[in-house]
């Protein structure tokens, strides 16, 4: 795919910004789309990445669906989708693929995440090992908040971001008093 994205065609970003272990991948402000995204998923020197940066790509729940479905990045421990637009579909997406049940580390910030698109992350058994998730600046409200209060697969989150979601107060006591987000040392909310 010789399309260039951010002047550099994607197989050159992938081959210049790939670590040298072959696990880590920082295309964050590249601009890659949809397309670029679609490419990468089906990289196979991509086989052993564990983390991924795409902040701010202009990835769409078709640019995620792509990586749900990647039969080459699979094992992904990092995942960096801030300044997206994932909407709820892009995170219920991310939600119901095994690609993300290794997933320790998860930052959607800024995708347009409302709270349908909140609950299907809540309830995934794919994502119970997350230990770190950011949902800053999205659009939850109290009916996300509701549904992070009443995970039953999150109880293993030791950070969560929800600053900037329009959470009353009532909704952040809630998300204060919840038993099974226990483990929480870092609670983020205004």
């Amino acid at each position: 795919m010789k399309r260039p994205f951010n002047d550099e065609p994607v197989e050159d970003l992938v081959k210049k910004l790939l670590s040298p272990c072959g696990s880590i991948l920082d295309l964050r402000l590249k601009y890659l789309g949809d397309a670029g995204l679609e490419y990468i998923a089906g990289t196979e020197e991509l086989q052993g990445l564990r983390e991924l940066n795409l902040e701010r790509n202009e990835i769409t729940p078709k640019g995620i669906q792509a990586l749900a479905q990647s039969k080459v990045i699979t094992q992904l421990t990092t995942l960096h989708l801030e300044r997206n637009d994932l909407g709820d579909a892009g995170a219920k997406i991310i939600a119901e693929s095994t690609n993300f049940s290794h997933l320790k580390y998860l930052n959607l910030w800024k995708n347009k995440i409302g709270p349908e698109g909140v609950r299907s992350l809540a309830s995934s058994l794919l994502l119970s090992g997350l230990e770190t998730m950011d949902l800053a600046q999205n659009q939850m409200g109290d009916a996300g908040a509701k549904a992070l209060a009443e995970t039953l697969t999150l109880s293993g989150l030791k950070y969560l971001d929800v600053y900037g979601n329009g959470i009353t107060e009532a909704g952040q006591e809630k998300l204060k008093g919840c038993e099974l987000l226990g483990r929480i040392q870092d609670l983020i909310l205004a």
